[in-house]
């Protein structure tokens, strides 16, 4: 995928890059984001993970990652920290 000519939100391209083992997806751009992942936190890729690849509800990501379950902005807080991380490594060139 050509950034300049198809720009994607950030949760389209993490929705692509957990589609890379479930159909059809942008293998090219599954890489980009794949190597800016293995760069986060353990936490943040921890959560990412949960979210995008393996699809988890809510309430199994906190418990796993005791992130307390109320109030629910708490949760909605780490996802978007990790998020705000995984773009911040994407626009850095390795």
């Amino acid at each position: 995928m050509d950034d300049h000519l198809k720009p994607c939100s950030l949760d389209a391209r993490l929705d692509n890059w957990a589609s890379a083992s479930r159909g059809p997806y942008d293998p090219a751009d599954a890489v980009r984001i794949e190597e800016a992942w293995r760069r986060l936190a353990t936490r943040q890729r921890d959560l990412l993970r949960m979210v995008y690849l393996w699809r988890a509800g809510r309430e199994v990501i906190c418990r796993r990652l005791g992130i307390p379950r109320h109030p629910w902005c708490r949760f909605e807080l780490e996802l978007a920290s990790a998020k705000q991380a995984l773009a911040g490594l994407l626009m850095k060139k390795p």
